[in-house]
Formats: structure tokens, C-alpha cells, sequence
């Protein structure tokens, strides 16, 4: 198999923007325990639910989540 060199091109500028982003979000992250540990306490309501809910697609969220309902019901 032979890549084409924009193939090349296209795997090379998406391992520099990763680099980049990693080496940018891990210094504000180093900064205190907040930071690291609750994103300085800036992260919206909504990206915390959707990081949530991302978690939630493999098979143990969902088992998870189906016990909870099972033991607790729709009332909590």
C-alpha cells in the first residue's frame, strides 16, 4: 500500500495540531490541584454533561445505569 503525499500531509498536520493541543491544555492543567483535577472550575454545565454522557456509551455505563433504575426506580 502507498500513501499519496496529501495523505501524508493529512496525517502529519493532525499529529502536530494533537501535539500542540496536548502540550497547551497539559500546562494549564499544571498549574494547581483545581486545575487539574475540576479544569480550574471553569467548565460549562453542559460539557461536563456531555463528557458524562460519553461515558455512559460502553456496555458497563449502561449496565450501570440499568441497576440504578432497577434499584431506585424513576422516583430515585
Amino acid at each position: 500500500m502507498q500513501l499519496h503525499p496529501v495523505d501524508i500531509a493529512i496525517v502529519l498536520v493532525y499529529l502536530v495540531i494533537v501535539v500542540v493541543a496536548g502540550l497547551m491544555i497539559s500546562r494549564r492543567a499544571g498549574k494547581n490541584i483545581d486545575a487539574y483535577f475540576l479544569g480550574g472550575k471553569s467548565i460549562p454545565w453542559y460539557m461536563l454533561g456531555v463528557a458524562n454522557a460519553s461515558g455512559m456509551f460502553d456496555i458497563t455505563g449502561t449496565t450501570w445505569m440499568v441497576v440504578i433504575l432497577f434499584l431506585y426506580g424513576l422516583k430515585s
